[in-house]
């Protein structure tokens, strides 16, 4: 029996190294006698030119700062034009060589990079997990990632890191943690792993984690503020609390403005659906979780970890407004977890699990889903179908915090006797 669940285990890690080396190199044979931009499109990714538009920001910034420019003022060598809008790390690469040369060969090593961690990550993976994982890796969203050849590549390469140290060592996991959340804030979401240390070296691991960070923005404070200010917030291509109301504000504003003025009305719409969607996380944890009674069993701590990352990053940047939606080809993190409890919850659970792995699926794919739903089938159609997407989006909020919640270890529930149900680890056979 043992043997069978190894072969089966190390069927799904073959299949999901044999799958993405091939889909790659139909990928590449595409470019060349398809055309690049075509075959970005059939996934309808939007393309920029030139090439890896994104991660060009930090050459093009490094160059304009050799000439004597400040990038976060003025950054003509900035392909776009686009002002430096990055965390204060980045501009370690000033004092460096990198010009715009460079782009190609290290935003290719930067998906290499991201696609190995995607591999060696899960545990206990069966064919089943490795085909979803493959939804998630070559899903619209993803691919709009490595169009753009966006450093949260390297972000996400960092997580795995902390994931797989999470196995071995803590202080090594929460190290990692602390330089990720330096190079991007939105990784310190993931503090979440270190749940299954126990409470007493949690507490303290925790509380070196923020000093450090807590540290680290208050000495880049003006970088950070910039970061935040100047980052484009898209609603298309996005996902988010504040997507539904960027995307129809004009509409929205003349219902406010008889009760507040304009300045007033804003700061509802910026600030109000953080609040609800956080007030929401609240009722769930203390409310909802206590009518449950069914265990979550966990046959993998790394899967687990994954998870946790996966969906406390989610969770996370949902509340903090609007982000790209190629950020959520951090969700490849939970499915291996996800998978696992699609085959051993029950009831309720098992519809919650369901409906997390249709929306996610769903807004992975919602690039290549809305051009075809978005045909002029009736008047209205395009808005219809983007309520949907973000009606799905915060059902994947919802379920994600409701599974984060559940699988609690025991300690964390201790402090909160409301929460249930109770998660149950179980040893593989």
């Amino acid at each position: 029996m043992r043997q069978l669940l190894s072969d089966k285990e190390r069927c799904g890690k073959i299949v999901l190294v044999t799958a993405a080396l091939i889909t790659w190199l139909l990928i590449l044979i595409s470019f060349k006698y398809y055309g690049y931009n075509e075959t970005w499109l059939l996934w309808k990714v939007p393309v920029n030119s030139p090439q890896f538009l994104d991660f060009r920001l930090i050459p093009g910034s490094a160059e304009s700062y050799r000439q004597g420019f400040e990038p976060t003022i003025k950054n003509p060598d900035d392909p776009a034009g686009r002002i430096f809008n990055y965390p204060a790390f980045w501009r370690l690469f000033f004092y460096t060589n990198i010009n715009e040369d460079d782009t190609v060969w290290i935003s290719i090593l930067m998906i290499v990079l991201f696609f190995m961690s995607v591999l060696v990550f899960p545990d206990h993976l069966k064919v089943q997990d490795a085909i979803m994982m493959l939804l998630v890796m070559f899903a619209p969203a993803s691919m709009l990632l490595y169009e753009r050849g966006n450093v949260d590549l390297i972000v996400f390469v960092l997580c795995v890191l902390i994931v797989i140290a999470s196995d071995y060592s803590a202080t090594i996991a929460a190290a990692l943690l602390i330089f990720a959340a330096i190079v991007k804030m939105f990784p310190f979401f993931g503090a979440s792993v270190l749940l299954r240390e126990g409470r007493v070296k949690f507490s303290w691991l925790f509380s070196i984690c923020l000093f450090a960070i807590v540290s680290y923005v208050y000495i880049t404070i003006d970088s950070v503020r910039a970061s935040w200010n100047l980052t484009q917030r898209g609603s298309e291509f996005s996902y988010g609390a504040n997507v539904l109301i960027t995307r129809h504000q004009q509409e929205i504003m003349p219902i406010l403005t008889p009760w507040f003025s304009n300045a007033s009305a804003r700061r509802v719409l910026k600030y109000g659906p953080p609040m609800f969607g956080t007030i929401v996380l609240i009722f769930i944890c203390f409310f909802i979780l206590r009518s449950g009674n069914a265990s979550l069993v966990v046959n993998s701590e790394r899967n687990l970890a994954a998870f946790r990352m996966g969906a406390s990053i989610y969770v996370g940047t949902f509340l903090l407004g609007n982000n790209w939606d190629y950020r959520l080809a951090f969700l490849v993190l939970v499915i291996p977890q996800l998978m696992e409890w699609i085959r051993s919850t029950h009831g309720r659970q098992k519809v919650i699990v369901y409906i997390s792995m249709t929306a996610l699926l769903y807004s992975c794919w919602q690039f290549r889903i809305f051009d075809f739903s978005s045909q002029q089938f009736f008047e209205g159609s395009r808005i219809f179908w983007l309520f949907f997407d973000d009606l799905l989006n915060w059902l994947l909020f919802l379920d994600l915090a409701y599974l984060l919640f559940a699988s609690m270890p025991d300690w964390v529930r201790d402090l909160l006797p409301f929460i249930s149900p109770k998660m149950e680890s179980v040893q593989s056979p």
